[in-house]
């Protein structure tokens, strides 16, 4: 087909580029879309853990206190732990703080230790999941001895005797076990990319680093400040 002597078939049409310009200039506009949805997309992945943790936190709280009140019963009944004659010995004690704080802080390095070392495997994840649901559990099965003891002072004694170390530990448990996970979650990415492993590494390896100081910390206001803390507690019972 012609147009005025010209060959349609010669003709090639091409789209033309489509550019975003301000009002008023003829300068384009950049519009970081990705790196807004990237963002979006980590800020989204990071609520989800934190609610990820706190859930099975909950859900190991609520296995104790129905393990306690279903079967543990007469366990309670039983023991002096969390009885009123057990905080009034608790109270005459002579503490050597040293000696306290070299046994908390063997006791908190070895679990430490080993859930950091899972983080350099494919388990870390899974093992992170299940020491929150234990602690999780342990809480419930403390609360729920002290409740059945001594009723509301015993709960606001198991308060008492977790500050303030606890403000520390909280926060403290949350950022290494969301490292751990992460650590263990990009085993197989780090095996394809073994440059971008090495940075990942060397970087958990701070993060074990200054986990332990963190530990080293709360060990120390666990043995030499709360004792302290705890025994006007106990001198109102």
């Amino acid at each position: 087909m012609k147009i005025k002597g010209v060959d349609l078939k010669d003709i090639t049409i091409r789209p033309l580029p489509l550019k975003l310009s301000r009002l008023g200039t003829g300068k384009s506009v950049h519009v970081p879309i990705r790196r807004s949805m990237e963002s979006k997309s980590a800020k989204g992945i990071q609520l989800k853990n934190r609610d990820f943790f706190l859930t099975l936190f909950l859900a190991g709280f609520a296995m104790g206190v129905l393990y306690i009140t279903v079967f543990g019963k007469e366990a309670v009944h039983q023991t002096s732990l969390l009885s009123p004659y057990f905080f009034s010995k608790y109270e005459r004690l002579e503490f050597a703080p040293e000696e306290l704080f070299l046994y908390t802080f063997k006791s908190r390095l070895s679990t430490f230790l080993v859930l950091w070392l899972t983080g350099l495997t494919v388990l870390g994840t899974l093992a992170a999941y299940s020491y929150l649901l234990w602690i999780g559990a342990a809480l419930g099965i403390t609360m729920t001895t002290a409740a059945m003891k001594m009723g509301l002072p015993g709960i606001i004694l198991c308060i008492a005797g977790s500050l303030p170390h606890f403000v520390l530990y909280v926060p403290a448990v949350y950022w290494i076990l969301k490292k751990i996970c992460e650590m263990s979650g990009n085993q197989e990415r780090k095996f394809l990319q073994w440059n971008s492993g090495k940075k990942q590494f060397f970087s958990y390896i701070i993060v074990g680093i200054f986990g332990i100081l963190l530990l080293f910390a709360g060990a120390f206001l666990e043995s030499y400040v709360n004792p302290f803390f705890l025994k006007p507690f106990l001198k109102k019972l």
